[in-house]
């Protein structure tokens, strides 16, 4: 006989609620009767009967597309699988002959069809390289106009530095024929001192122009050119605004010679407008050339360093640093 333990053990094991399933007693006794069935047949068929509108063709084209492509395998039910099949195709391998030069043990055939590149525009076929092209050809022409500019930028900075430097060298070249032409004029002022002769400025004045060293013909010319035309514009002047007869005191002697009112003129026995071949040959020179020669006379002349601005003593020219203006610095 089971003790009363046994037999709540035993009740506890047949009423185990957690396991416990229920049915619907309403689904259960819920059918479909012949009229609903009906209006739901006609219903399915009203839907599968409607047309799909654009929007949703083209999401089921799209949907389909991108199943295919995401795919490289050709689907078993596809005709073009069938047929492969039947001539020996077999997944995983690849058709047609070996291609020319490919080794016994690997096979380079595709082993996956071909992909497809959808385009979103409506162009031909070709119109992406054209595009291609006609984008390369203009980034060469913008190149090469940015190679030209910068070309022609660089070529007006050197020509600007150049510009300058010839400029500098210029004023130098003058600077050197002052120099010389002081040091002449000292030199022939010392000896006129010894020998008791005229006075250096005479001699400047009298001096004809050929005489003069070629090295500074050119300044010497150039003052009496600027000389003659300041006193061409002095005597259109006094014509113009004074009696030829008028005397004034206060007048310098220089505008007296000039007018011809001084009874001992001197004379410049320079024709300005004559040829100097010597001239013209050492004018044609370059600035660069020109200075060199300048300096170098005054070095060989005068032991005159152009750089140092300084005189020595003897032709050695100890403690000067060099001949070209790059050593002096």
């Amino acid at each position: 006989m089971a003790s009363p333990a046994d037999a709540v053990a035993a009740g506890e094991e047949d009423d185990d609620y957690m396991n416990m399933t229920f049915e619907d007693p309403e689904a259960s006794k819920k059918t479909e009767t012949l009229t609903q069935r009906k209006k739901r047949l006609a219903r399915e068929a009203e839907i599968k009967a409607r047309p799909k509108s654009k929007a949703e063709l083209a999401e089921e084209e799209r949907k389909k597309r991108e199943l295919a492509l995401n795919s490289t395998t050709l689907d078993t039910s596809n005709k073009g699988f069938k047929m492969m099949a039947a001539l020996g195709y077999k997944p995983g391998t690849a058709l047609g002959v070996s291609r020319p030069g490919a080794s016994a043990d690997k096979d380079d055939r595709l082993l996956e069809p071909i992909g497809l590149e959808m385009r979103d525009t409506r162009s031909g076929v070709g119109a992406d390289a054209e595009k291609k092209r006609k984008f390369r050809v203009e980034m060469e022409a913008q190149a090469e106009v940015e190679k030209k500019r910068k070309v022609e930028t660089g070529d007006f900075r050197e020509r600007q530095q150049k510009e300058r430097e010839e400029k500098k060298m210029e004023g130098q070249m003058w600077g050197a024929m002052k120099v010389c032409e002081r040091l002449e004029e000292e030199d022939e002022e010392a000896k006129d001192t010894a020998d008791g002769g005229p006075d250096s400025v005479k001699r400047r004045r009298t001096k004809p122009l050929k005489s003069v060293n070629v090295l500074w013909r050119n300044l010497v010319k150039q003052r009496a050119i600027n000389e003659r035309d300041r006193r061409m514009r002095y005597d259109l002047h006094q014509s113009l605004s004074r009696r030829p007869d008028y005397d004034d005191p206060e007048e310098e002697k220089e505008d007296k010679m000039a007018l011809g009112k001084k009874a001992e003129t001197e004379e410049v026995d320079v024709d300005l407008d004559e040829e100097d071949e010597e001239l013209d040959e050492f004018e044609a020179l370059e600035v660069a050339e020109k200075l060199t020669r300048l300096v170098a006379y005054l070095r060989e002349r005068w032991h005159y360093c152009f750089w140092c601005k300084y005189q020595y003593p003897d032709k050695e020219m100890e403690g000067c640093p060099g001949l070209t203006e790059e050593d002096h610095d």
